[in-house]
């Protein structure tokens, strides 16, 4: 045999074996609960006959001696001639572990894995020289006759199914699926084409006949489509059968009793998304199983079974798949993830006093967040669920959280079924359009401009039982665009958060191919990517997390939408004019800089206090920002005359002295906000733009 075949036979066998320990995991766990089920013994039994003799055709010893030793007991229990106990299961499983090692040793060609201590493990157990553990039950024989595993039928069964089956690299899957999206755009092209002919030369013999076979070509396309999309397909459940024994581990690990329930795991996905949504799981199962559901005793005085269950489930729903992971445990207690939150200093007390139920549950989300009380090897280091999150963004997937006490908790994940080929919505801001992956939008709204509000420099919309923020996308990627008194509103999610995107128009839903920007013109932060419409246009496509991080770090400017703004006399209608007094002149040209650099903000500097009464009687200037410690008349005393001289514009002081204490006196003097030098921008930016909206209002 040369080198070439003996190389094949090698990745033959390293692929097959990697899926039998798959099955494995699964497959002992499951005896655990049925423990005489002659058709799973005979199973487990075949997966470990095979890899005893594959490996030891190849020459891999050390696979092929321990597996002979786990071989002997699997068919001594088949045959009744010893009973399914904890430990025995504890040592199988150990045996998958190390042959886990032996495999990866296998395919980086080196040899670390040390099997010595569950081959004696093994053989003791063979000869019966260990405590079995097991009870009557597990020590019955099986209720029906055996069978021997690799008969003539089985190989004749295995011949057949190999006949029907071939191994492709990857990569030419993925090329495949480029052409296919080239297709679908050429497609496109056609039968807009098409259309436009029918139109030009209605009834005309030849335009039918294009018409036809334009639309033949269209079915052929979204055919084809779909069949490259199913070769790259993966059930699932190549990634659930690993959690099982996971669970397992994990509940005796804490003195626990679980049952992982699995439903759905034939449902098929792209194998790219299948490869990103592996560590979220784990980390959502164990979050359930560790955070979830409670001890046995503390279930019981609940009046709940000792033995918990978390459920885990997939299924389709339109161009998406859903995954669930549920369980019946203790719930999630918002008032109690706020004080913890506020106790790790994720957030502060203001902000947690703004959130409702739900942000309270996303706040398990953030880093460096844990509820545990001790650190152990599953929980407690604050890492895990933030993994989650940013894997699920990755994919522009939605994470919904549902939760009552004492009841339970369900997380369900909407992800797309590919990467490459995706619905998407389109919408008009400024006069561009633009595409929104449809995976990521969860409705739209049509609502009127005073249905807009302002809170703490944001603006938000009432959205049935909660508050949403917005942002507009003409502001995002700097468009000019008129203010219209009707709005549509597209509400986007990604992972667990929310946000509505105000632009012009709703143009419609379309499926798009995703083409990269290139190195010259990629990265441009918002942009995921562009789509080629059927008349040869270019498109972008919206990066829903891009934006959504835009978002937390654009600064709040105020919207003149009211008259009672625009009478003030602007130099343009987007500039704010902002008078500032300070005695240091350093701190002025500080301040005058810094406002200024947004390029909507002037600011009229002013030496003394005693000057702003004359210059604020115009009108022309509607928030004033004072400094506190100055010569002729302090902060306070200037505000407390400014308001006898009934003057009402806002009033921002700024110190380095730590005045924020004494709030009684701030409020007495009429001052409405009041931040500390040197001075955030952000914070700045986002309380002029909030006093000056309630002014407004």
């Amino acid at each position: 045999m040369n080198k070439e075949e003996m190389q094949e036979l090698v990745g033959d066998f390293i692929v097959e074996t990697t899926e039998i320990i798959d099955t494995l995991d699964q497959d002992l766990v499951e005896l655990e609960h049925r423990k005489n089920d002659l058709d799973l013994l005979n199973k487990i039994f075949r997966g470990a006959h095979t890899m005893k003799g594959s490996s030891s055709f190849l020459g891999f010893d050390k696979m092929s001696t321990v597996t002979h030793h786990a071989e002997e007991i699997l068919n001594k229990l088949r045959k009744g001639e010893m009973g399914v106990s904890t430990t025995i299961m504890d040592y199988l499983l150990e045996f998958v572990d190390v042959v886990k090692k032996v495999l990866n040793d296998i395919k980086m060609g080196s040899d670390s894995a040390d099997i010595t201590a569950v081959v004696r493990k093994l053989k003791l157990a063979n000869e019966g020289k260990i405590d079995m553990g097991g009870d009557k039950e597990s020590s019955d024989a099986p209720t029906s006759a055996p069978q021997s595993g690799g008969d003539g039928g089985d190989v004749k069964k295995a011949s057949k199914t190999m006949e029907q089956t071939i191994r492709v690299d990857v990569t030419r899957l993925d090329t495949l699926m480029n052409l296919v999206g080239e297709l679908v755009l050429g497609r496109n092209r056609i039968s807009q084409l098409s259309q436009a002919l029918e139109k030009k030369f209605e009834n005309e013999y030849l335009v039918e006949q294009l018409l036809e076979t334009t639309s033949q070509i269209g079915l052929i396309t979204t055919e084809l489509q779909l069949a490259v999309m199913k070769t790259r397909m993966i059930p699932v459940g190549k990634t659930f059968n690993k959690f099982p024994r996971m669970v397992r581990d994990i509940s005796r690990e804490n003195g626990k009793e679980i049952e992982l329930i699995i439903s759905g795991e034939e449902t098929e996905l792209d194998k790219s998304v299948i490869e990103e949504i592996g560590d979220p799981l784990i980390h959502m199962i164990r979050n359930s199983v560790d955070h979830g559901v409670e001890m046995p005793d503390i279930r019981e005085q609940l009046g709940k079974p000792r033995k918990g269950n978390v459920w885990l489930s997939a299924y389709h729903e339109g161009n998406h798949i859903v995954i669930e992971i549920r369980d019946d445990g203790k719930g999630l207690d918002a008032e109690m993830l706020k004080r913890k939150a506020i106790e790790k200093k994720v957030i502060s007390a203001e902000e947690a006093a703004g959130l409702d139920k739900n942000a309270c549950y996303a706040l398990i989300f953030r880093p460096g967040f844990s509820t545990a009380a001790t650190i152990t090897n599953v929980s407690g280091r604050g890492v895990g669920m933030d993994v989650v999150k940013t894997n699920i963004e990755k994919l522009n997937g939605i994470i919904n959280i549902e939760s009552e006490i004492n009841v339970g908790t369900r997380f369900q994940l909407k992800l797309p079924l590919t990467l490459a080929i995706i619905q998407a919505l389109f919408v008009e801001s400024a006069g561009e359009n633009f595409a929104i992956p449809l995976v990521s939008v969860i409705e739209t709204v049509r609502v009127n401009v005073k249905e807009v509000h302002s809170f703490e420099g944001r603006e938000v919309l009432k959205l049935r039982d909660s508050v949403l923020s917005l942002l507009r996308l003409d502001e995002v990627f700097e468009l000019e665009s008129p203010h219209h008194d009707e709005l549509y509103v597209v509400v986007v999610g990604l992972a667990e958060k929310r946000l509505g995107f105000i632009v012009d128009k709703l143009v419609g839903q379309e499926e798009i191919v995703i083409k990269s920007l290139g190195e010259y013109l990629g990265g441009k932060a918002g942009i995921a990517g562009a789509t080629i419409m059927g008349d040869g246009r270019v498109r972008l496509i919206i990066d829903v997390a891009g934006v959504m991080d835009l978002a937390q770090n654009m600064p709040r400017r105020m919207r003149t939408r009211k008259k009672k703004e625009s009478g003030s006399k602007k130099s343009d209608k987007n500039t704010v004019k902002i008078a500032y007094v300070d005695d240091s002149a350093t701190d002025r040209k500080i301040m005058k800089r810094l406002l200024e650099s947004t390029g909507w903000i002037e600011v009229k500097e002013i030496v003394s206090a005693k000057d702003v009464a004359a210059i604020l009687a115009s009108d022309e200037y509607p928030l004033l920002i004072t400094d506190i410690m100055m010569p002729d008349m302090d902060g306070y005393e200037l505000a407390r005359l400014l308001r006898n001289k009934g003057l009402e514009l806002p009033i921002i002081a700024v110190s380095s002295r730590s005045e924020t204490a004494d709030r009684k006196k701030v409020s007495a003097s009429g001052i409405n906000a009041f931040i500390t030098k040197p001075v955030n921008l952000q914070v700045m930016l986002e309380k002029i733009d909030e006093l000056l909206s309630q002014k407004a209002d």
